[in-house]
């Protein structure tokens, strides 16, 4: 009985205060309650300010991490179009090389091949590329640069790929010779003629069994070369060793000499570097430039129309 009175109270108030709401006689009421509790909302306000910019902060850095995502993913996207579009352009500069260094050595069969991988141990200078035996590579084939250099040979030829040994290589042995960049003149003298101002009495017949040359015998030209062997040095790179008191000189061109049938002649492997005329030594020790910069190989040539010999001992 209590509670619907109770209830029936409260329904009455409200009823009453909605009345005197709708015909505004509760106005200065509740005009008079806000003016009384606005000092009290602001503060409160003003002490829930920082934590509604928390709140905001870490809504719109969500946000923002999403967007950074966004374009850090866009970034990504171009920086592999770049670097696609940089590697056809490569592709298309070495490729424009190695077709220059066919058309200079019509009479020579180059096959491009990429570079794949490289020895790690440390202790070798090998690459591996991807040309082998299905594309006719075999062992012992001689590997040029893409400017036509003498870069190495094939080691071991695999079905789809090969491994090349440097002329850096330990293993690597050469025959090279250095063309000289003076050549010496050829000795000897021009034929002279004797013819005696007045012959007393008429000069006799030469016997028909003596011939008689009044010239000397020219002396024989001097080489425009000299010739060595060129192996791999892990420290200096390529050590050519060549007889000793030969006249060579820093920037002389050291190419194969063919000596072996291992190499085709004239293919350049570098310019000599450094010279070392060392007292009662048999040898004179040079070290070289490789031709080209062995370290940055990306696209190379396997002479595969030449066959080397693969001479046995008499």
């Amino acid at each position: 009985m209590r509670l619907i009175w109770w209830a029936g109270t409260v329904l009455a108030i409200s009823l009453i205060s909605i009345i005197l709401s709708h015909q505004h006689a509760l106005d200065p009421i509740e005009n008079l309650s806000l003016t009384a509790t606005a000092p009290v909302e602001e503060s409160l306000r003003n002490l829930a300010s920082p934590v509604n910019d928390i709140i905001d902060g870490i809504t719109d850095r969500g946000g923002l991490a999403r967007e950074n995502e966004q374009l850090r993913a866009e970034n990504e996207a171009l920086r592999v179009q770049l670097a696609e579009q940089q590697n056809l352009e490569q592709l298309l500069v070495e490729a424009e090389q190695a077709l220059e260094v066919k058309q200079s050595r019509p009479e020579d069969l180059l096959l491009a091949a990429n570079v794949i991988a490289q020895d790690p141990s440390g202790f070798k200078r090998q690459i591996a590329i991807n040309r082998g035996l299905s594309d006719n590579v075999d062992e012992g084939m001689a590997v040029l640069s893409e400017n036509g250099s003498l870069i190495g040979t094939v080691s071991r030829a695999y079905q789809d790929f090969a491994w090349v040994r440097l002329v850096t290589d330990p293993d690597s042995v050469v025959n090279a010779q250095v063309n000289l960049t003076t050549i010496q003149p050829l000795e000897g003298t021009q034929p002279q003629v004797l013819i005696p101002e007045t012959p007393a009495s008429p000069t006799p017949a030469p016997s028909p069994n003596v011939l008689e040359d009044p010239s000397p015998t020219p002396a024989p030209p001097e080489p425009s070369f000299v010739r060595g062997v060129a192996e791999g040095d892990l420290r200096s790179g390529i050590v050519l060793d060549l007889p000793s008191g030969a006249t060579v000189e820093q920037g002389d061109l050291v190419v194969t000499s063919g000596l072996g049938g291992n190499y085709r002649r004239a293919l350049l492997i570098g310019t000599i570097k450094s010279v070392d005329n060392q007292l009662q030594s048999p040898f004179t020790r040079t070290t070289l430039e490789p031709a080209t910069d062995l370290g940055v190989l990306d696209t190379v040539l396997v002479l595969i129309s030449f066959r080397p010999a693969r001479l046995e001992g008499p």
